[in-house]
């Protein structure tokens, strides 16, 4: 077991830095959902400060989205490869640390602004992780966060009827394989009622100022009648 590590905590992180390569295919051919709600989520991130921290960066999407804004930028992931791939970008590289989301290598309030975009709910310590955000942001510091909507995760299409079959209030593992142009991604991730992240905010001092719920906006699409995602700005108060 390694020093950092709970029993259980990196079952996550392992399954995503086995299929790391992969993602920085997928991303960079433009086959994750990234396009389909970042023009709903980028106009949430405040105006550049001292320091904007991107928390489970991957291969440095939003990263380099934050830098073109004239954000100070650092990438955080636990996995060398995505890490790597961050900084050695051919045409925008960003500076990037590997570390792992429940222990930042940043002193307290540091920070004036935290990103996690689709990627709290692919950590194992939720709690955790976002306690450390409230540590190294300053006071009046925002984080920004998209997560899987709870509603997505816990349940399934059936034809037309939207059908939750296990329960929608207790945790639970789950993966997922989608396949595009010829190519596999297999995405890790824990489903958890909204309650979870919630309550992880408010214990590390971080208020809500808004939530938002990203849904197709094709009405022909199924997913136009259960959100897919959330968005969340919180803000360290004190």
């Amino acid at each position: 077991m390694r020093p950092e590590q709970q029993q259980g905590e990196m079952i996550l992180a392992d399954g995503w830095d086995a299929n790391a390569d992969a993602w920085i295919e997928w991303t960079r051919r433009g086959l994750d959902s990234y396009n389909t709600h970042k023009l709903a989520f980028l106009p949430l991130i405040p105006p550049p400060g001292r320091l904007t921290i991107d928390v489970g960066a991957g291969e440095g999407r939003v990263s380099r989205e934050l830098q073109a804004r004239g954000h100070r930028v650092l990438a955080i992931d636990r996995s060398l490869t995505m890490s790597r791939s961050a900084a050695t970008h051919p045409e925008v590289p960003v500076p990037a640390v590997v570390a792992n989301a429940v222990n930042l290598p940043l002193p307290d309030a540091t920070a004036d602004c935290a990103v996690a975009f689709m990627s709290l709910h692919d950590i194992d310590n939720v709690e955790m992780a976002i306690a450390e955000i409230g540590r190294v942001l300053a006071v009046g510091g925002k984080l920004v966060m998209a997560i899987v909507h709870p509603l997505n995760s816990a349940g399934a299409f059936d034809q037309a009827r939207y059908v939750i079959r296990d329960s929608y209030t207790e945790a639970r593992n789950y993966t997922t394989t989608r396949t595009r142009e010829g190519l596999s991604m297999t995405y890790h991730g824990i489903h958890r009622p909204l309650q979870v992240y919630t309550e992880a905010l408010a214990d590390a001092g971080l208020v809500i100022e808004r939530l938002r719920e990203h849904a197709s906006d094709d009405p022909d699409d199924k997913w136009s009648r259960i959100p897919l995602f959330m968005h969340i700005v919180a803000s360290r108060t004190a």
